[in-house]
């Protein structure tokens, strides 16, 4: 019985001990739990005090910069402070960048308008380089049978069908007056590429541009492939986005007199306008001004007024036969007007498609007045070409030859007018000679003679300009 209550008691003991260790065990886990949030709370007032630091720093800072400000002030030699830097206002640019904007888009709508379509890419092609071109054959539409003759040609009605398409008008811009045209006329297209044929005085003083309007009202920027103005041809090319009605081109050596012809153009800005008649002459022998060359030209009836120039004139058949370029102008006579045949104006054309120019023409490299017999007897002079000025870099300069001088004989032949100089020179090539008498007047009023020889050179532009008024009205203002 001792026993069993001894064994009581020691188990009692150390369950009591037992007890008592794990109090002191949860006492000791509370003060490191109680440690570790008093080193939390001291970490955030190290954390917090740091802060209030930095915060005095800078607010102290700030005060020593107020306090030197101030200083300095009374220092005209000491820098004065920076403020902050503030955020760039970028109003400005965004309102230059829209103007920008919308300046590029009114600087397009109006190039477009002044020269229509294709003017982007006639600028970044540039001129087509040199190439072989020979007049194409262009096929003619078929018409109903209204349309056509017993003998198988159109009736006016028909050819104003059949070409109206392949014919366009052509206007000359100038700087100043970009959005109306100083200089009108027509134009032929010649190839569905958008080869345009028109006369060189339609063009002629283009600086601004040249603008062509197809018959349907589109309108489209033109190059320039080359101008002639002693032919009084012209080339032009457009970059056509649509397709075109080329022209056929007919053998304007097989007219005869009196043989039905029509004409169609822009006389005085009146689009597609058709005119008909009959040829009149063959062969004629003119120019528009004197500062071109005779054209063998088809003499015809048919109406021909400013606009109409560059023009084409067409047989029945509808087939071009000539470049409607001039009429005579007079109140005395009516109905005389011209077209420079095919035949003359094709080998021009393929040579400045080709070239540019026209090759192998010759020049002598002088200007001058026309004096014949009765002008001459009216001033007291002699008849001849009086000098007015001298190519220096032409041949003729390294003769006698000064400003004032009258040549009166070229190769033996009297010469009065550009018809005469023309006459002698275009059977000749560059590089021949030719001889020339000259009189020149002393101060006694008397006249010294004597002889010059001069080497022709090549016409890259013109080769004599003769001073005085055209003698033919020009189909375009």
């Amino acid at each position: 019985m001792d026993n069993l209550d001894n064994e009581k008691v020691i188990t009692e003991e150390a369950v009591s001990e037992t007890a008592v260790e794990q109090v002191e065990s949860e006492k000791t886990l509370k003060t490191v739990e109680e440690l570790l949030a008093e080193i939390d709370s001291l970490k955030a007032r190290l954390e917090k005090a740091e802060e209030d630091k930095k915060s005095n720093d800078a607010e102290a800072l700030e005060d020593i910069k107020a306090l030197a400000a101030m200083e300095a002030d009374a220092y005209d030699y000491l820098p004065r402070p920076v403020g902050k830097v503030k955020k760039r206002d970028h109003s400005f640019l965004k309102a230059f960048t829209l103007m920008l904007i919308v300046f590029i888009a009114l600087f397009f709508i109006t190039a477009r308008f002044v020269f229509g379509k294709g003017w982007i890419t006639n600028l970044i092609n540039g001129e087509p380089e040199g190439m072989n071109f020979t007049l194409p054959i262009a096929e003619l539409p078929e018409l109903e049978d209204q349309f056509y003759q017993a003998d198988g040609r159109y009736t006016t009605e028909g050819v104003a069908k059949a070409v109206s398409p392949s014919i366009v008008t052509v206007e000359a811009f100038i700087e100043g007056y970009a959005f109306a045209p100083y200089g009108q006329g027509s134009g032929i297209i010649m190839s569905d590429d958008g080869y345009v044929i028109t006369n060189a005085h339609v063009i002629d003083g283009a600086t601004l541009g040249v603008k062509v309007r197809l018959h349907n009202g589109n309108e489209y920027d033109a190059l320039v492939i080359g101008s002639d103005y002693k032919s009084d041809i012209a080339v032009l090319k457009i970059n056509s986005t649509e397709k075109l009605f080329a022209a056929q081109f007919g053998d304007s050596d097989a007219l005869v007199l009196g043989e039905q012809v029509v004409a169609i153009g822009t006389p005085a800005g009146l689009e597609q306008t058709v005119t008909s008649g009959c040829v009149s002459g063959l062969d004629r022998m003119i120019k528009v001004n004197d500062d071109n060359i005779n054209m063998s030209c088809i003499q015809i009836d048919a109406a021909i007024n400013p606009g109409n120039s560059g023009g084409a004139l067409i047989n029945m058949w509808g087939q071009v036969i000539g470049i409607t370029s001039s009429k005579l102008d007079s109140v005395d006579y009516d109905n005389i007007g011209f077209a420079i045949e095919m035949s003359a104006a094709k080998p021009i054309i393929e040579n400045l498609i080709e070239h540019g120019r026209v090759l192998g023409r010759p020049k002598i490299g002088i200007s001058f007045y026309q004096f014949d017999e009765a002008t001459a007897d009216y001033y007291g002079t002699i008849p001849g070409l009086h000098i007015a000025e001298i190519d220096q870099s032409c041949d003729i300069a390294n003769t006698q030859l000064a400003v004032d001088d009258i040549i009166t004989h070229m190769n033996g032949t009297p010469v009065m007018s550009s018809d005469d100089v023309y006459a002698i020179i275009l059977d000749l090539q560059p590089g021949d000679t030719v001889t020339a008498n000259v009189s020149r007047i002393k101060e006694d009023g008397s006249y010294e003679t004597f002889e010059i020889e001069f080497k022709l050179m090549e016409d890259d532009s013109s080769f004599v300009k003769a001073e005085e008024e055209p003698e033919v009205e020009q189909g375009a203002e």
